[in-house]
């Protein structure tokens, strides 16, 4: 994962104030293959027309080398003589708010294939002044595109792909976009049993189109917690699979989970559920929940979604590992118990 952010602006997106990019500003930034700078412009209409541009900046990134958008940078003004837009000064705030997450959706509900590795920081000053900072990893479901049309980042500019560039990138294709969810269905006390139980449904979706994926493994883990296996409950793991999963269509899964609620308070009312995939040509990926027991509704077992107290879902398990600082050095010598030799 690149942490466009402080690379470019020296701080991640979550210590960003409005304040940094101000001063970013102070002196003259140009745009680049990895860089895009908007400014809200009352000339190319309302918010709705606005945010075209940014989608658009968005999907030139997922199909180039990603990148940083800052959406309410100064108006840029071209150099006579390169005719590069420069962009210097007063800041072309954005003047209506939307929440981080209606944005990501937003922009993910525009773009096709369904993008990952898009992350967003909303900054305030005052009611009508929003800068929206916008990380974009290089995607490896390109090609996508946006209103019927296929962008790229070509000389610090986003641009329609040319045709041979479609191409390429269609060739780059080498798997499919699986993505795994987790809903809770049901939660509550088991009837004449001092047990709890939790009812889930798992969902597979295939989000890339012409491509079908095989022989899926779906795992989930929880803890604490057993699932239910041909009528018993012993063990806390679970193993599934799917011979095929296909572009629009979904899969379900219905598990039911019980939980001693001794080892419960033990974990302070809070299960860990891990929900990890894989498939023949696809990377693996996780998707993890924190479920609150102390919110549960014991008298709406149905009234589950205040119980999500955290979630992170479909990370890659080497974006996992990245983060984790885990290494092939470090994993052998882990497993080995001694450092390889090579």
């Amino acid at each position: 994962m690149t942490e466009f952010s402080k690379i470019i602006l020296g701080k991640g997106l979550q210590e960003l104030q409005y304040q940094d990019v101000a001063d970013f500003f102070l002196q003259e930034q140009g745009e680049s293959n990895t860089v895009e700078f908007k400014a809200f412009s009352a000339a190319h209409g309302n918010f709705k027309e606005n945010i075209k541009g940014v989608i658009r900046a968005v999907c030139g990134m997922l199909n180039s080398d990603g990148g940083l958008i800052i959406w309410g940078a100064p108006l840029g003004v071209a150099d006579p003589q390169t005719r590069e837009k420069k962009f210097v000064g007063a800041l072309a705030p954005v003047p209506e708010y939307k929440e981080k997450d209606w944005m990501i959706n937003k922009i993910s509900d525009s773009t096709s294939p369904l993008p990952t590795g898009i992350r967003l920081a909303v900054l305030q000053q005052g009611q009508n002044e929003n800068l929206y900072v916008i990380e974009v990893e290089p995607s490896p479901y390109k090609p996508h595109q946006a209103d019927n049309t296929y962008f790229v980042r070509l000389d610090g500019q986003t641009k329609p792909a040319p045709h041979y560039f479609i191409e390429a990138l269609f060739r780059r294709i080498s798997y499919p976009n699986i993505e795994g969810y987790v809903k809770v269905d049901r939660a509550g006390i088991v009837s004449g049993q001092s047990l709890y139980y939790l009812n889930i449904t798992c969902f597979m979706f295939n989000f890339t189109q012409m491509q079908n994926e095989e022989d899926i493994t779906v795992r989930l883990l929880v803890d604490p917690g057993f699932f239910e296996e041909q009528n018993q409950y012993t063990s806390s793991s679970k193993v599934y699979e799917l011979s095929k999963l296909h572009f629009g269509l979904v899969n379900t899964h219905r598990a039911q989970i019980l939980l001693d609620p001794y080892k419960l308070d033990a974990k302070g009312k809070k299960v860990k559920l891990i929900m990890s995939y894989a498939g023949k040509h696809s990377p693996a990926k996780s998707s993890v929940y924190t479920i609150d027991f102390g919110k549960v509704d014991l008298n709406n077992p149905a009234n589950t979604n205040q119980m999500l107290a955290e979630m992170e879902e479909n990370v890659l398990f080497s974006e996992r590992q990245e983060r984790l600082g885990t290494t092939r050095a470090s994993t052998l010598r882990e497993s080995l118990g001694r450092t390889p030799n090579k």
